[in-house]
């Protein structure tokens, strides 16, 4: 469980280890073969280099989404064109690093790793229901860390205060409106 730096920057929020914890008998079993069109040699590369590729997408997803918009408005920056919002910088992140590194396993196995292996023909093939249980896995996870956003440092002073936090409240009640969501995948 520790964010993967590379000199002072965040490059990945999870490392093979923590794959191999989320579900070692996929790793144990040799299912994961490394794609031949790749230049990497062993499967913990590979696995490494998804990982990056999923922080990067975990990234892109919280700064498309509205709450990103949101955030920023409440910490004091006026931009009011989300093309021009800063990016979401993952050096910032003060707490709940193990909930980023669920996070970015989950993605990780639901997008790249269990598709390499899984057989489409039937919905009850198990590598289709585990992508499913890691889809719902990542949902509640983002929305949870988005609800809570007590983790970031928006003026990067080394310490989340109060100001910083901006907690999200859900109606408990059922609404037929649209979800105007952005979601991005």
């Amino acid at each position: 469980m520790a964010f993967v730096s590379v000199g002072d920057n965040v490059v990945s929020y999870a490392e093979y280890t923590d794959v191999v914890s989320t579900d070692q008998r996929l790793l144990e079993d040799n299912v994961i073969k490394v794609p031949d069109q790749t230049d990497f040699v062993d499967v913990p590369d590979f696995i490494d280099d998804l990982l990056q590729r999923s922080t990067d997408r975990i990234n892109a997803k919280i700064k498309a989404s509205t709450w990103w918009q949101g955030y920023q408005a409440y910490v004091g920056n006026t931009e009011y064109n989300p093309a021009l919002l800063p990016d979401f910088d993952p050096n910032r992140i003060k707490s709940r690093e193990q909930t980023f590194t669920d996070l970015c396993v989950s993605y990780c196995l639901k997008e790249y790793i269990l598709p390499l292996i899984a057989d489409f023909s039937t919905a009850e093939n198990s590598e289709v229901q585990k992508i499913r249980f890691y889809e719902d896995k990542f949902n509640d996870l983002f929305q949870e860390l988005l609800a809570l956003a007590d983790f970031y440092d928006a003026d990067n002073d080394g310490t989340v205060e109060n100001s910083e936090k901006a907690w999200s409240y859900r109606t408990v009640r059922r609404s037929r409106r649209r979800n105007s969501v952005v979601k991005v995948r």
